[in-house]
């Protein structure tokens, strides 16, 4: 079991994130009278980022994906099942509200024992970026813009219109307006990792390859074509419990792990994979 309790190892990742179409990520309706209908988030400097919330939901739904697959052929670590719940369904999480007064009745108060009954019947996806009852062990930082110089402009106000889905056509009135961050557009995307073994990053760095290749789009409106970009500058640093000291007085920098040697690690852990289920 994985737990905060200790420090086992910090995974530090750090990417460039570069826009090929425009981005939308919405923030509440604007209160300016001449303000979009629906405004790009900003920070207080009126700069657009990506919240790491919006990041973290794009590659956890990502893994969450490849992890069911990798059920459905029976693949597990260490004996134990590789899965994802549905974090949204009630009825189908890994540790529902019921079960978890089911677990803090047999830990008879023992926060230890409760924690460990939580991970034992947790799902992969949840034990790495959490759950209701589990601390995610992945943060995601804001992605902060990283060249506001190159950019004419910072955002961009684009009109949509209603659709009658019966016609196909326009719905008369139902005229809006949204803003989006123009394409070309560098976002530094950092994420850190606590406590987690190769192959688990190793899960993380192949939703981040994804998005390397410009399949994974961010924010709204993708569908219609925004939101599509590129990962690029891919680096992870690893912190171990024998540098930690060093580290934390500026002495050394994280040590460069390579993402083939993380793949490979996740590789060779899924060669013990049971049968195909029906």
């Amino acid at each position: 079991m994985k737990s905060f309790f200790y420090f086992e190892n910090r995974w530090i990742i750090t990417a460039t994130l570069r826009m090929k179409t425009a981005l939308s990520v919405g923030s509440r309706a604007s209160f300016m009278p001449t303000g979009s209908d629906l405004p790009v988030i900003k920070t207080p400097e009126g700069l657009p980022f990506i919240p790491g919330s919006s990041l973290k939901g794009v590659v956890r739904s990502h893994i969450e994906r490849i992890l069911r697959t990798l059920k459905d052929l029976g693949k597990s670590y260490n004996g134990e099942k590789l899965w994802a719940c549905d974090p949204l369904d009630e009825k189908n999480r890994c540790v529902t509200a019921e079960r978890k007064k089911v677990l803090i009745e047999q830990a008879e108060g023992d926060d230890q024992r409760f924690t460990e009954l939580i991970w034992d019947e947790s799902c992969t996806a949840c034990r790495l970026f959490g759950s209701q009852w589990l601390a995610s062990r992945v943060s995601f930082q804001d992605a902060m813009l990283a060249n506001r110089e190159e950019l004419l402009r910072l955002t961009e106000v684009r009109d949509g219109v209603g659709i009658d889905r019966d016609l196909g056509a326009a719905k008369p009135k139902i005229k809006y307006d949204f803003e989006t961050v123009p394409p070309g557009a560098a976002f530094a995307v950092r994420i850190i990792v606590e406590n987690a073994d190769e192959w688990e990053v190793g899960l993380l760095i192949l939703a981040l390859q994804a998005m390397s290749r410009g399949e994974l789009p961010i924010g709204g409106k993708t569908t219609r074509g925004l939101g599509w970009g590129e990962l690029v500058e891919l680096q992870v640093q690893r912190i171990g419990p024998d540098q930690l000291l060093n580290y934390l007085t500026g002495m050394v920098q994280p040590a460069k792990i390579s993402q083939q040697n993380l793949l490979q690690a996740l590789f060779s852990t899924l060669q013990e994979g049971g049968e195909r289920h029906a």
